[in-house]
């Protein structure tokens, strides 16, 4: 358990290490995630902090339209997983019941 936890943290690491070679604004948030920890602050909301900041114009827009849609849509998914769901429980019920 131990070394699949150890290979799991390698295996983020060397995605976060892609990721930051890739760009400024994700060696931005690197930084400001680090240093919020040192200093005791939430790393992760200043690491999105700083993300958003160095992100363009047209990716900034681009974000609030995935958020502003992602949250139009979630109660609709939500009511369909629950749907599936039934559906599910249904089919196994009878299932059993035939059996």
């Amino acid at each position: 358990m131990t070394q699949n936890i150890r290979q799991k943290f390698r295996e983020w690491m060397d995605t976060l290490v892609d990721t930051i070679a890739q760009s400024d604004a994700g060696i931005d948030a690197v930084i400001a995630g680090i240093r919020a920890a040192l200093t005791g602050k939430n790393p992760v909301w200043a690491a999105i902090k700083a993300l958003v900041s160095g992100l363009s114009g047209k990716a900034k827009v681009a974000l609030v339209l995935v958020l502003v849609l992602g949250s139009l849509l979630a109660p609709v998914l939500l009511v369909v997983l629950l749907l599936v769901l039934i559906v599910a429980a249904l089919v196994a019920a009878v299932r059993a019941a035939a059996t």
